[in-house]
């Protein structure tokens, strides 16, 4: 199998769990973002592959209700990404990558009742990238006392862009499911 053959199949085992999120079966779509992640790994694709599977992960725990599952998986990400580079400075893709596992942290916390938890999450992830819409209006919010309804956070979350996972950039022609390798002799 060659290198494109190879992130071809990862990509498109990660594309059919986004054809079961956008169903509602996010439980059967964190499966296939686990089997990409780990088909990823084995062949060191690069990590923004990895990165975009995640954020596919924290969606679907987040749809599914698990908010604090997801806060606390998207602050260790965050912490990694930023314990990786030790005393270097965060690069511009790096920044922006760990200002938008802050602002997930902080949504799902938001979700999760932990309004003063997720201020500090947002604020983090602003400081990085002030650029991020949703995390300064829910910051705006919740610092002026405001509660936010579910129905103003999903709102916001739309108009926001926050959904990577949504009909217009998944690609049904790209999904497969890992091919069942087998060991045979390689002698001819």
């Amino acid at each position: 199998m060659t290198r494109p053959d190879v992130h071809r199949l990862h990509a498109g085992v990660a594309e059919a769990g986004k054809l079961l999120a956008l169903k509602g079966r996010h439980a059967e779509a964190l499966a296939k973002y686990r089997e990409a992640l780990r088909l990823a790994h084995g062949v060191r694709a690069p990590q923004i592959f990895a990165r975009h599977y995640l954020h596919c992960v924290l969606e679907s725990l987040e749809r599914m209700g698990a908010h604090d599952q997801a806060a606390t998986l998207a602050g260790e990400a965050a912490s990694s990404a930023a314990s990786q580079t030790g005393d270097v400075e965060l690069s511009a893709f790096q920044q922006r990558d760990r200002a938008c596992l802050l602002e997930r942290q902080g949504v799902n916390l938001l979700k999760a009742g932990e309004t003063a938890a997720a201020r500090a999450s947002l604020a983090e992830a602003l400081a990085l990238d002030d650029g991020l819409a949703l995390a300064r209006r829910l910051l705006d919010w919740t610092q002026r006392g405001l509660s936010v309804s579910p129905s103003q956070l999903a709102q916001a979350q739309r108009t926001h862009g926050y959904w990577a996972v949504r009909p217009e950039t998944v690609n049904s022609a790209r999904a497969r499911e890992p091919a069942v390798l087998t060991k045979e002799p390689m002698d001819g």
